[in-house]
């Protein structure tokens, strides 16, 4: 009986182990390949109720409803893309602007940083002192090459935006093309994968599909409530700042919040950095406290809206998120709660049975 005992046990951890195993290869192997394919499918599926709106109101083919379906998201993104991209620019182009005279006063700075270490390393213990001379004279001559490393960096990553650019257009336009072609084809495309299914499993799917849209809008809801909230704070802190174009400014910060793998800091903290090189404090110390406000309140919000709103308990939510970020970093702390979100619902409607319920 122990015998059996090890071995179902044993068993049972290469079954997980494989499973981890194809988890693991599948997202960072097969996923790159088929991303924008899967993409495509979920914004076929974001646009059928336009498409048949289209087809019942003006009488229209499947075909050329989904093409128009298409155009019009694709118009709408590309606004959207451009008026970040014009941002951005704008911004680098004022800081590109500023920056020789933020560099001017660098030597002075740094004359002032001397004067001031020189006095902190006279006050020292004598055997302390050669060792914290050499300290500061490495920290010199980092501050004598910081504007080459500057330059370097800010043309590193341009250089790399320029060279991400034709397969970000790839990727895109392929998204885009494989999303019209399978709204087109909808019909023709649930038939195949249809009979690709298991009949044992069919019955399932068609139980699972309806929980599964579910769990995903009441994750999207959660989302785009905390979207809200964050574009909230920053327009009451921008305003609060006096800051110009406070509305705008802040709903491209609350995006790039919403991206997984940027945040308010990517934004609000080399402002700040740059507002206190520029000798303007009140403004640095301003953006670092709405940078501090906003993300305690996303980090205390998170959990409990996504509990609410997807039916996942606070504290697993929290767990999933934790657990996603050290498995798979920023897009961890996206696919586990989801995928926690999909288990629990599926679990609740007895589609699969994974944990034993209170009696």
């Amino acid at each position: 009986m122990t015998e059996k005992r090890l071995v179902h046990v044993l068993l049972t951890l290469l079954c997980a182990a494989l499973a981890a195993a194809g988890v693991w290869l599948a997202l960072t192997v097969l996923l790159p390949w088929v991303l924008p394919f899967l993409l495509a499918l979920g914004l076929a599926w974001l646009m059928e109720p336009a498409v048949k709106m289209l087809m019942n109101r003006f009488r229209l083919r499947r075909g050329l409803a989904a093409a128009l379906t298409t155009a019009g998201l694709a118009l709408l993104l590309c606004g959207v893309l451009g008026l970040i991209l014009w941002r951005t620019g704008y911004e680098l182009a004022l800081l590109l602007g500023r920056l020789p005279v933020l560099l001017a006063g660098l030597p002075s700075l740094g004359n002032q940083v001397g004067d001031w270490a020189y006095r902190f390393i006279v006050a020292l213990p004598v055997q302390l002192q050669d060792f914290a001379q050499d300290a500061l004279d490495g920290f010199i001559r980092q501050g004598i090459s910081l504007p080459a490393k500057l330059y370097d960096f800010l043309a590193g990553i341009a250089a790399g935006a320029a060279a991400a650019v034709p397969d970000a257009a790839l990727f895109l336009f392929t998204t885009a093309l494989a999303a019209y072609f399978s709204s087109a084809a909808r019909p023709q495309v649930l038939a195949f994968l249809s009979r690709q299914t298991p009949a044992s499993w069919q019955s399932r799917l068609r139980r699972a599909v309806p929980v599964l849209k579910d769990a995903l809008g009441g994750w999207l809801r959660a989302q785009g409530l905390l979207m809200l909230i964050t574009f909230g704070e920053l327009t009451a802190g921008f305003l609060l700042l006096q800051v110009d174009l406070a509305l705008l400014l802040a709903a491209l910060v609350a995006l790039v919040d919403a991206l997984p793998v940027f945040g308010t800091g990517t934004v609000l903290l080399p402002w700040a950095l740059l507002s206190l090189l520029s000798g303007n404090w009140k403004l640095a110390l301003g953006l670092a406290v709405l940078y501090g406000l906003v993300s305690a309140v996303r980090s205390l919000l998170e959990p409990r809206l996504v509990g609410q709103k997807a039916g996942l308990p606070p504290l697993a939510a929290l767990f999933a998120m934790y657990v996603g970020f050290r498995v798979f970093g920023v897009w961890g702390m996206i696919f586990f709660p989801l995928a926690a979100i999909f288990l629990k619902r599926l679990h609740d409607c007895g589609i699969f049975h994974l944990w034993r319920d209170s009696a």
